[in-house]
């Protein structure tokens, strides 16, 4: 009848436990994934929803580094406006002391 050489059942048998290894590691893979964002407090089971928090995060990042950028360039005009003032009146008040006054 049917016969297989045993190279043949090596190369099988190879193959399957090669198939059975990448099915355990991927179950693995995506049960940790799963775990790790879960601990994160992402629903995992509705995608739609996940992206949307990421999404929301994304968007508060965005808004909070444009807060901070606004927050410097306010400082540094409110800095060299003073100095301009301070610097314009002192020129004058020299201006008034020259004049005798």
């Amino acid at each position: 009848m049917f016969r297989m050489n045993e190279q043949r059942i090596r190369q099988v048998v190879k193959e399957e436990t090669q198939a059975v290894i990448e099915r355990n590691l991927e179950q693995a893979i995506e049960k940790g994934v799963y775990k790790a964002l879960a601990a994160f407090g992402a629903d995992v089971y509705n995608p739609v929803e996940m992206q949307k928090d990421f999404l929301f995060m994304r968007e508060r990042r965005r808004a909070q580094e444009e807060t901070g950028t606004n927050v410097k360039r306010t400082l540094i005009t409110v800095l060299i406006s003073g100095l301009a003032v301070a610097f314009w009146e002192g020129i004058k008040l020299y201006v008034k002391l020259q004049a005798g006054g």
